[in-house]
């Protein structure tokens, strides 16, 4: 039944579901605070699955999970009980609530079609995350037992082999992709497996060590890289240039021992320029003397001063960075270019996303999720871009070319 990752997956249009109880993995692992809601962006995000189902006659079971809660239980703080109400009110229907996704056959077998049900935060228990694949495979079975189909919504998670992900499809020899995975799946693999060129990179964050993998995969996919953040100083300092303050990642602890991350940099360099591929990297900088909100200082060129660190690329930087950015035809974007939360030092970030806003006609925009999700609302050109993964570590994992085990589970299109 599992085939590839990014393959075309059986979908939620290709099922039968009218009378069929469908248990539904969605990622409903929303930021709380005080028992409120504080963005229910992912609970929308899944409407549109919901809906189709709930309107095709389907009895519905949803199940997610929220947080990380200790492995003693139930924990309130951590409760889908919130959100099972929030979902009632967006789709203007009542939904029911089990508060043991453990112990609700009999909650599931009083559903009529039409009816919805969320199960309780999965995490409650240690089975769902469990590195035992017979302890995850006991839980799936349970759940797989609440239904006659399995649809997976949960693109945030795919990249984790738990119970709820890959135990229940095997269970039940069938898993189908809802709208938000299937959008996911395409995105992903229009970008990666057969590109309108040409195709840029756009990579920032703070650390070279998070995103290594990303950037030696990327180089065998991509025309051109422009690099930012933080990691972009790490490069700077491998191609022997001045980087001041500012925080430059020179080495790491890895599994074996201490990592040469400035080398792991010029091997990069190196292996781009054998690749044929065009690495660019700042040429100055928005400073300061320190890690404060203030009017910067710009640099002259790509070398900062030692009493100065790097929290922006600078205006130079802003518009060869944006000039490339202009012709692409693909752009892959993960990890915003400066300290956008900033305000003297959100440009080069927003400028990244106004570019591919203005360019959405020619340029397919991919946006990884976590910061660089993050900044792109925050620039208010995120309505623009073609694409804004709901996934963090999901999207960078599909980025690094690994194979996420929550799709890899569902059902290749015959």
């Amino acid at each position: 039944m599992p085939g590839s990752a990014l393959g075309p997956k059986l979908s939620i249009d290709d099922l039968n579901m009218k009378d069929k109880n469908v248990i539904v993995r969605v990622d409903f692992n929303v930021p709380m605070k005080d028992g409120a809601i504080l963005d229910d962006f992912r609970i929308k995000s899944a409407i549109p699955t919901l809906a189709k189902i709930n309107e095709s006659g389907g009895r519905l079971i949803i199940m997610s999970h929220m947080g990380r809660p200790k492995e003693t239980g139930y924990e309130e703080k951590f409760s889908l009980k919130t959100v099972a109400d929030h979902l009632g009110k967006l789709m203007s229907k009542p939904v029911a609530f089990a508060p043991d996704c453990m112990d609700a056959g009999e909650q599931v077998a009083k559903l009529a079609s039409g009816d919805i049900l969320v199960l309780e935060n999965l995490r409650f228990y240690p089975n769902e995350g469990s590195k035992d694949k017979a302890l995850r495979m006991e839980m799936a079975r349970k759940l797989a037992a609440y239904a006659d189909l399995y649809v997976s919504d949960a693109f945030g998670t795919a990249h984790r082999d738990a119970a709820s992900m890959t135990g229940v499809p095997e269970v039940m020899g069938q898993g189908a992709s809802g709208y938000l995975m299937r959008k996911e799946i395409d995105y992903f693999s229009k970008a990666l497996k057969d590109p309108s060129k040409p195709v840029v990179a756009i990579v920032g964050g703070a650390k070279v060590s998070d995103k290594i993998q990303l950037l030696d995969n990327m180089l065998k996919v991509v025309d051109q890289m422009v690099i930012g953040g933080a990691m972009a100083y790490t490069f700077l300092n491998a191609a022997g240039k001045n980087t001041g303050k500012s925080m430059c990642e020179k080495e790491a602890t890895g599994k074996n021992g201490k990592i040469d991350i400035i080398a792991l940099a010029q091997k990069l360099l190196a292996k781009a320029k054998d690749m044929g591929v065009d690495l660019l990297l700042p040429v100055d900088h928005r400073c300061a003397p320190d890690f404060k909100d203030m009017t910067p200082h710009v640099t002259s060129d790509e070398n900062i001063p030692a009493d100065q660190m790097a929290l922006d690329i600078g205006p130079k930087t802003q518009d060869l960075y944006c000039e490339v950015l202009s012709k692409a035809k693909t752009a892959i974007w993960n990890g915003p270019m400066g300290v956008f939360e900033f305000e003297n030092f959100k440009h080069g970030t927003f400028a990244v996303a106004k570019t591919l806003a203005d360019h959405n006609s020619t340029c397919m925009s991919i946006v990884g999720g976590g910061d660089s999700a993050s900044a792109a609302e925050k620039s208010g050109h995120a309505p623009k871009l073609s694409h804004i993964s709901t996934g963090g570590g999901a999207s960078l994992e599909l980025l690094e070319g690994k194979v996420l085990p929550g799709l890899a589970i569902l059902t290749d299109k015959p």
